[in-house]
């Protein structure tokens, strides 16, 4: 059992020849956190701190068929480990971070900012059958980076994104021009993208036919994309 999420305590347990076994936060601060369990959940297997000098977050990982562990949640060290030949290696103000471990937790394997410069964070991670990573999450960045052909390039006002990345093969806006976040996101057999999260948008997209076009206030919304995030296949409220 692996599992993610972020601590402030200095004695968080970790384990021998993890990949950072100092808590580097101050008091006020949080550093991500990353522990691997057996199943039976009585032996702490590996348990790493994963974090810079100021404060960070962990909300959700995933592995791919290596045992390798992705981890997204948003940072604001701009000495947030990354990586070589990482997509982006500075922080803005309030950034996604998306790190690979190994599965000891022992190596950064690779890690990368992802981020405009306004405020974001990653809320869902999953990987599809390529090894290519989705991210979703929420961002105030009118500058967040999108791609050529993506579904929406232009910013609501405080949006849901969903990303695509070995490198940043596709990123995309989605929502309308109120607050719209995406909390979790996976993959069918296909490779469609679907996210979910709220909004308080009334013109957040929704598509013909869908069970409810019309939002109630801050409603959740379901959408359906295709992989390459070009084209919003279906999308509901529910609320």
């Amino acid at each position: 059992v692996y599992v993610t999420g972020w601590t402030g305590s200095a004695d968080f347990p970790t384990t021998s020849g993890a990949y950072d076994t100092s808590f580097d936060s101050g008091f006020s601060n949080y550093d991500v956190f990353v522990s691997k369990l057996n199943n039976g959940l009585t032996t702490l297997l590996a348990s790493t701190f994963l974090g810079g000098s100021g404060g960070e977050k962990g909300y959700s990982l995933a592995l791919d068929t290596s045992g390798s562990v992705y981890v997204t949640g948003y940072t604001t060290s701009s000495d947030f480990p990354t990586t070589s030949g990482a997509y982006d290696t500075s922080k803005n103000v309030i950034d996604v971070f998306v790190s690979k471990l190994d599965g000891g937790l022992t190596s950064l394997l690779a890690s990368t900012f992802l981020g405009g410069s306004g405020p974001e964070g990653g809320n869902s991670i999953t990987l599809d059958i390529s090894g290519n990573v989705y991210v979703t999450g929420g961002t105030r960045s009118t500058d967040f980076p999108t791609t050529s052909g993506a579904y929406d390039t232009s910013l609501g006002y405080h949006d849901a994104f969903v990303s695509r990345l070995t490198s940043l093969l596709a990123s995309t806006f989605l929502g309308g021009s109120g607050v719209d976040i995406g909390l979790s996101l996976t993959l069918d057999t296909s490779g469609n993208v679907y996210v979910t999260g709220r909004t308080a948008s009334t013109d957040f997209p929704t598509t013909s036919g869908a069970y409810n076009t019309s939002v109630n206030g801050g409603d959740v919304f379901i959408s359906k994309l295709n992989g390459g995030l070009t084209s919003l296949l279906a999308s509901t409220f529910l609320g």
